[in-house]
C-alpha cells in the first residue's frame, strides 16, 4: 500500500510530467510553424488548442461578434488598401464588443499584434481564449485605421446578467419593467435593448434586438430580428435557435420588426411551425413548437 506522501509525490510527478509534454508540444507547434511559413495566427490558435483548459481558465471566452471574409467585390466600400482582414457582421452589444464601440463593416486587421488574414482564422484564435485573456484589436473603420482594448467575457455571465432582468415566465422583473416596456412601445430600440413579450402574448424563451437596416444589408436580407439569448429548457432551445441567429420568418410571414415576432407567435399558439434563420450568413429553417408553457 502506498503512503500519503508516495500519493503525493505519485501525483506532483504526473503533473509535472504532464507540464513537460505541454511545453514539448508547444515547442513542436512553433518550429513547425517556423518552418513552414504557416501564417502566425494559425500557429497561435494550434498552441492555444493545445493548452489544457486548467491553464487557460475554466470558462470560454466570449468577445460578441460574427465574422465574414473580406470578399473583392466590397474592398472599395470598406475602404481597404489590401483583401484580408475579418469583417464584423453582427455584435452582441451587452459583450465586450459592443461595449468597446465595435461596429458593423468593421474590419479586424490585426489581432494581439498578429495580422489577420480571414474570418475563419480569426474564429478559430476566438475559440480558444478563456474569459478575461485580454485582447488588444487594431480594426479599419472607413479607411481609418483603430486600435481597440478589451478582454474576454465570460458568456455565462453575459447571458445570466441579461436572464437576470427576465423573470422564470418570461416577465420583467421588479425593477425592470417600465425599462423594458418603453423599449417594447416602438420597434426602433437602442442598440443592446431586449424584446419581451406583452402580458397574454407567447413567450418562447428568447430575448431579441431589431436587425438594425446597416446589418440587414451586410448579410443580404431586407429585415429581420437577430436572437439575443435563448433561455434553457423553452421551446426556442428545443427547436435549435441559438445567439445570434437572425429569424427571417415564421411559417410564411416574414419577421421584419418585434411586433411582427409577437403577431406571428399568437397566431400559430398551439402549433408547430416552421422557423426560417439565418445562421453563418446561411438561410436554415427549424421547426418549433409555439408552446409558452416549456419551461420545466
Amino acid at each position: 500500500m502506498r503512503t500519503l506522501g508516495q500519493a503525493r509525490g505519485s501525483s506532483k510527478r504526473g503533473a509535472l510530467g504532464t507540464r513537460s509534454r505541454l511545453v514539448v508540444s508547444l515547442g513542436l507547434l512553433l518550429a513547425v510553424g517556423a518552418a513552414t511559413a504557416w501564417p502566425q495566427g494559425h500557429v497561435m490558435a494550434a498552441v492555444l488548442r493545445a493548452m489544457p483548459p486548467s491553464l487557460l481558465g475554466s470558462s470560454p471566452g466570449y468577445l460578441g461578434v460574427e465574422l465574414a471574409d473580406v470578399d473583392a467585390g466590397r474592398m472599395q466600400a470598406l475602404k481597404l488598401k489590401e483583401q484580408r482582414g475579418a469583417v464584423i457582421v453582427l455584435i452582441d452589444h451587452d459583450a465586450p464588443a459592443g461595449q468597446i464601440g465595435l461596429r458593423v463593416n468593421d474590419v479586424v486587421l490585426e489581432f494581439n499584434g498578429k495580422p489577420v488574414e480571414n474570418a475563419v482564422q480569426l474564429r478559430e484564435i476566438l475559440k480558444a481564449l478563456p474569459a478575461g485573456h485580454k485582447v488588444n484589436l487594431v480594426i479599419v473603420r472607413d479607411g481609418s485605421p483603430l486600435t481597440l482594448h478589451t478582454e474576454m467575457a465570460d458568456r455565462k455571465k453575459v447571458e445570466h446578467e441579461a436572464w437576470n432582468k427576465i423573470g422564470d415566465d418570461g416577465e420583467a422583473n421588479s425593477g425592470h419593467s417600465m425599462w423594458f416596456w418603453n423599449n417594447h412601445a416602438s420597434d426602433t430600440h437602442s442598440a443592446g435593448s431586449f424584446h419581451l413579450p406583452f402580458f397574454g402574448s407567447v413567450n418562447v424563451g428568447v430575448a431579441l434586438e431589431p436587425l438594425t437596416a446597416q446589418m440587414a444589408e451586410v448579410l443580404g436580407v431586407q429585415k429581420g430580428v437577430m436572437i439575443k439569448q435563448v433561455t434553457r429548457r423553452s421551446a426556442a432551445s428545443a427547436a435549435g435557435l441559438k445567439a445570434l441567429d437572425v429569424i427571417l420568418k415564421v411559417g410564411n410571414d416574414p419577421i421584419g420588426s418585434l411586433s411582427g415576432w409577437d403577431r406571428a407567435l399568437r397566431a400559430n399558439e398551439g402549433r408547430t411551425v416552421p422557423v426560417t434563420i439565418l445562421r453563418d450568413r446561411k438561410p436554415q429553417t427549424v421547426t418549433m413548437s409555439v408552446d409558452s408553457k416549456r419551461h420545466n
